[in-house]
């Protein structure tokens, strides 16, 4: 196997690793979660496209 396929998977297996984590913090903490969705969706939708307000409006429909 090519070096850059293994890097490639050890990539894609390290950011899912993040992705749940991300989720496993918000369900532990929801108020850090309101506020972020708060601060997300209060500023006429200028940070609602950003990465992070994605990830945290995403994580908030499917933990609530």
């Amino acid at each position: 196997m090519k070096p850059l396929a293994i890097l490639l998977i050890l990539a894609t297996a390290l950011l899912a690793g993040c992705a749940d984590s991300t989720a496993t913090y918000y369900h532990k903490h929801p108020h850090t979660l309101m506020r972020e969705v708060v601060r997300c969706e209060n500023n006429g939708g200028a940070l609602a496209n950003t990465p992070l307000c994605r990830k945290v409006l995403r994580i908030n429909s499917q933990l609530f």
